[in-house]
């Protein structure tokens, strides 16, 4: 089981007793979120690669790779949480909740041979949030909130030759699966406002500490036929050349580069409120 399933897991488990809370009456009240989450990238290692991979090909290539938008990794996201709220006209009111979302991205480069390079990037996203703050009359929220964020990103990077046929295989050193896990402690706020059993929050985030599983620090295929380095190049020319002299600090893709500041808009749905 990989790290990413792991936190899952023992979070679903936690938070699955509270809907014995929500159903009885009693509070903490289960609730149901959809949400959409505007993510904004703060570094591109990515684009590194996409950009010297484009110019290491340019004498015969007919269309580059585009790089990747500082916001692009957005995406809608589902989750489930509890609510607890104290006081009629002001008071006290905080809130758990689990949400995931997910969002691909293609990328192409083609060339004279009619051969093209696709990478094709995932991202899952898995959040787990804690807001602590009041309320003025139980329909108005201010919270700070506290994030754990688990995102893990999937990057196949293949060939497609004139024949049809897909290939991640090794016949190219660079081709293959790469991986990357980003996880975060992020401090943020967030505002919302109630109506009946209808919850709407907006708040925002910034990733304060990073932490890696494993000691993962770049993106990289676990594949163990290969006899390059795995990690995925953010200077493709260095690395094609002479992969003796990368310096990781500064030439591979690094996993904390797919950290980001989130804005996140959403509605909740109130269980037995």
């Amino acid at each position: 089981m990989d790290t990413f399933t792991k936190y899952g897991t023992i979070i679903l488990i936690l938070l699955l007793p509270l809907s014995n809370w929500a159903q009885s009456g009693d509070l903490p009240k289960l609730s149901l979120r959809l949400e959409y989450e505007a993510s904004d990238l703060q570094s591109f290692d990515l684009n590194d690669f996409y950009r010297s991979y484009n110019e290491y090909h340019a004498s015969f290539a007919t269309q580059y790779f585009d790089t990747l938008k500082a916001t692009e990794l957005s995406h809608p996201a589902i989750g489930i949480g509890t609510r607890y709220v104290i006081g009629d006209d002001f008071g006290f009111s905080s809130g758990l909740f689990l949400t995931y979302g997910r969002k691909s991205i293609r990328r192409e480069a083609r060339f004279l041979t009619n051969t093209v390079t696709r990478t094709d990037l995932l991202t899952h996203d898995l959040n787990l949030q804690l807001d602590l703050g009041f309320h003025i009359q139980r329909k108005f929220f201010l919270h700070g909130h506290i994030a754990g964020r688990f995102r893990k990103s999937i990057l196949e990077l293949g060939n497609i030759y004139p024949d049809g046929s897909f290939s991640l295989g090794n016949e190219y050193d660079i081709l293959g699966v790469y991986q990357a896990s980003t996880n975060s402690l992020d401090l943020g706020v967030n505002a919302a406002f109630k109506i009946q059993k209808i919850y709407i929050p907006i708040g925002i985030s910034w990733p304060m500490i990073g932490f890696s599983p494993d000691g993962m620090q770049w993106m990289q295929d676990f594949d163990i036929r290969q006899s390059r380095r795995t990690e995925l190049p953010r200077d493709y020319e260095q690395w094609a050349k002479n992969p003796t002299n990368i310096d990781p600090a500064t030439d591979l893709v690094r996993a904390e580069s797919f950290q980001a500041i989130r804005l996140n808009i959403g509605i909740e749905y109130w269980f037995g409120d």
